[in-house]
């Protein structure tokens, strides 16, 4: 790759950042602010949620497919940076959005804050090491802290996936927005069995 195309990329990549950024923040401050209530933030919050959730299930499915399929390692490499910032963002909106419920006097249940304040610290730590440090992350060295914090990483992706797969699946079993909680619940299911099928795989398969 030329000097020129790692420039273009670069600039794409903080390109998509910024206007991704700029479209949650917006999207959200139409759905709240011409007046805010109950309702309009419950549906900023499930938006918020979405563009989190997204983000974070294709890099959670994209590192595993990585080991299988090589042409994949590229692009996650160039671009997981932009997708973890995505979506940290995203769930600082998120979590704003929850601070506004709370103004209205109303409450969220402890384990929204245990499961979504851990959620973002974590991701923030991630978002930090990958501007850092691009491509530490997810990958075998032989270095002791190295393998260290690639342990934390695999401890944190797993614990987000947990916190949204439980949020998904609770909400489903409570008969809420099921057109959305159903096909989120389904696919990250599907994103767990895709982890197991490649982990069975470099065990027991090559």
């Amino acid at each position: 790759m030329s000097m020129l195309s790692i420039k273009q990329q670069a600039w794409l990549g903080w390109g998509t950042v910024l206007v991704a950024a700029a479209l949650i923040s917006l999207t959200s401050a139409i759905i709240i602010y011409p007046e805010v209530n109950k309702q309009n933030i419950l549906t900023a919050l499930r938006f918020s949620s979405l563009t989190t959730a997204l983000p974070f299930l294709i890099l959670f499915v994209a590192q595993p497919l990585s080991i299988v399929r090589q042409e994949i390692r590229p692009w996650l490499q160039e671009n997981r940076r932009y997708l973890w910032l995505i979506l940290t963002i995203s769930h600082l909106i998120h979590l704003y959005q929850i601070y506004l419920f709370y103004q209205l006097g109303r409450s969220c249940p402890l384990a929204v804050w245990i499961a979504a304040g851990p959620m973002w610290i974590i991701m923030v730590i991630f978002s930090t090491i990958e501007l850092v440090t691009p491509n530490l992350l997810g990958y075998t060295y032989q270095v002791n802290w190295a393998r260290a914090l690639n342990w934390f990483y695999e401890i944190g992706t797993w614990y987000i996936w947990l916190s949204f797969t439980l949020a998904f699946g609770l909400t489903s079993m409570a008969h809420r927005l099921l057109f959305y909680n159903i096909p989120a619940l389904v696919l990250y299911l599907a994103g767990a069995i895709i982890y197991g099928m490649v982990w069975w795989w470099k065990r027991f398969a090559v």
